[in-house]
Order: C-alpha cells, then sequence, then structure tokens
C-alpha cells in the first residue's frame, strides 16, 4: 500500500461538532486477566476508539487525548494479534477467528486514521484474510466495510468495485458508501441513484437525506486531501 493516499471528503455545511472527551484506559489491565482476554472490555474500548477515530479526521478535545488512544489503538491490535499468534485462537474456532481478524481490521483502520506508520497495510492485511476465511453468504457486509476502508485511503476505483460487490451480493448498507464513492469519481448521477435507494431503504438515516440535498442544488465540493505519510 502506497505510503500516501488521498482521501475524497464531502464537504457539507453542518453544525460543528465537539467531541467528547476520550476514556482513560491501562488497555493491558482492563483486557487480560487471571480468566483469560476480556472480550467484553475490549469491545469497549474500540467502541471509544470507534466514536473518536473511526473516521479522518479523528475527533478529540485535546492532543494528549489523541495521543493516548494512538498508543490505545496500537496496543489493543497487539492485544488482538497475540491471540493468533499464541494459537490460543485457530481457524479451528472458525467464529472466534473470524471476529479476532475483524476486530485487528477495524482497530488497524483506527490507527491508520491516527497516523501509525503501517496501520493501513496491516489494516488491508487482515480485511483481505477475514473475507479469505468467510462463507461466501457472509462476505457481502465485510466486502462493504473493506470497500469503505480502500475509499478512506484513496483507492476509489477498488472501492468502487468492493462496494458494488457488496451491493449485489444483499447489503444495502454499502450504497451509502458507494454512493459517496461514485460523487468522488465524478459520477453524479450513478452516485445519486445510490444515495436515493439508500435512502429509501433506511429513512431514518438523515445522512442520505442531507447529502442528496447537497448533491442536487450543488452545495458540496470534493476534495482531494493529501493524508500524512504512513
Amino acid at each position: 500500500m502506497k505510503k500516501t493516499a488521498l482521501a475524497a471528503t464531502l464537504l457539507l455545511a453542518c453544525a460543528t461538532v465537539f467531541a467528547k472527551p476520550y476514556p482513560k484506559y491501562d488497555v493491558v489491565k482492563s483486557v487480560l486477566h487471571d480468566q483469560g482476554f476480556d472480550g467484553d472490555a475490549a469491545d469497549k474500548i474500540r467502541e471509544d476508539l470507534a466514536d473518536h477515530a473511526g473516521e479522518y479526521p479523528p475527533k478529540f478535545d485535546n492532543e494528549a487525548d489523541r495521543k493516548r488512544a494512538e498508543k490505545d489503538a496500537v496496543t489493543l491490535a497487539r492485544l488482538y494479534s497475540g491471540l493468533i499468534e499464541q494459537k490460543i485462537v485457530t481457524e479451528k474456532q472458525p467464529e472466534r477467528y473470524r471476529s479476532v481478524l475483524h476486530s485487528i481490521a477495524r482497530l488497524s483502520w483506527i490507527a491508520h486514521n491516527l497516523d501509525v506508520p503501517g496501520a493501513a497495510a496491516k489494516a488491508d492485511q487482515h480485511y483481505r484474510m477475514l473475507l479469505a476465511a468467510l462463507p461466501q453468504k457472509q462476505r457481502a457486509g465485510i466486502l462493504g466495510e473493506y470497500g469503505g476502508f480502500l475509499a478512506s485511503v484513496g483507492q476509489t476505483d477498488a472501492a468502487v468495485k468492493m462496494l458494488n460487490e457488496a451491493v449485489q451480493g444483499g447489503s444495502e448498507r454499502s450504497r451509502l458508501p458507494l454512493g459517496m464513492a461514485l460523487l468522488s469519481q465524478g459520477k453524479k448521477a450513478e452516485s445519486l441513484k445510490q444515495l436515493r435507494a439508500y435512502a429509501k431503504k433506511y429513512p431514518q438515516d438523515e445522512r442520505a437525506a442531507k447529502f442528496i440535498d447537497a448533491v442536487e442544488n450543488g452545495r458540496f465540493e470534493v476534495k482531494r486531501t493529501e493524508m500524512p505519510k504512513r
């Protein structure tokens, strides 16, 4: 994966969002106990990380919180990786194995958003491993997530291909990121088709309606931003 990526961003007029404080964690003590790996504690930390750094750019109150989150994402991904490296979780436990791969992929994507060197390549590797381990009927949702990741690192053509495959496989939620990726390619009509289909399926999600309105009325800008070197 290239060290420099271009991120396509749809800029909309919206209210400023202020980040809530990022909690303080001792990741190792929270997750590793005498009883073993605490999956619930790990999930809680990952959810807090995703709230702040699940998208680029991350949202933090201050640089100290951001630095702690960067360390936590790397540490938690390492603990998950240890489950496989130490053969605590193996392919003979398919559900747990796939869950661990998924967690590593997500955490690595978060770490990439926090400018951790090599994190994007690690996320890419583990999404590929996860897809290879999934039965065909379970692939659509992960294809959509992987496509979203590819779009976030500027691999728009690959993202559109992956997201189209996800939609064809039954992942209706993948229509939203597909619409955004198509828009970044300048394909306004195709983008609107996907966004409208998503809005019809998920009318409670206000994002789609806002995106559609912005695209239809020209209140958007596709901005390619060079992200920091990984």
